[in-house]
């Protein structure tokens, strides 16, 4: 197993219905390596309503082996919350714009490390 520089580690949490969740991680893990497998998908958990967090974390310490993030459409919008060192996470949200329409909600900067809160969509036609 290689050994990843945890300065070039995303942590990416996901908030929404489950196949959309599914699309955001499959479009990662299609250029950035991942620590969540390929067949392992996000799934309802219970029943009723309540909100859902799926995470991951991806290596961004190069340029995407498998080439940019995707396009991919949603059903309906995707809360993605990323955090990490400020190269890695700058590195992963404008990745993130070939493959989503992002809108950036809320960024959190502390000392090495930032949060980013991201609104996803399906991209708009002409975007990417």
């Amino acid at each position: 197993m290689a050994v990843i520089d945890r300065h070039e580690e995303v942590s990416v949490q996901l908030v929404g219905a489950p196949e959309d969740a599914d699309a955001v991680f499959a479009a990662l893990l299609a250029a950035y390596p991942c620590d969540r497998a390929a067949g392992e998908h996000p799934h309802p958990e219970g029943r009723g309503y309540h909100t859902t967090v799926w995470s991951a974390t991806y290596d961004v310490a190069s340029p995407p082996a498998a080439g940019p993030v995707a396009a991919t459409s949603l059903h309906a919008p995707v809360g993605a919350e990323l955090s990490g060192s400020y190269a890695a996470v700058d590195r992963l949200a404008r990745a993130m714009t070939a493959g989503f329409a992002v809108e950036v909600e809320h960024a959190v900067s502390g000392d090495g490390e930032q949060q980013l809160r991201l609104r996803l969509e399906s991209p708009r036609a002409g975007d990417g």
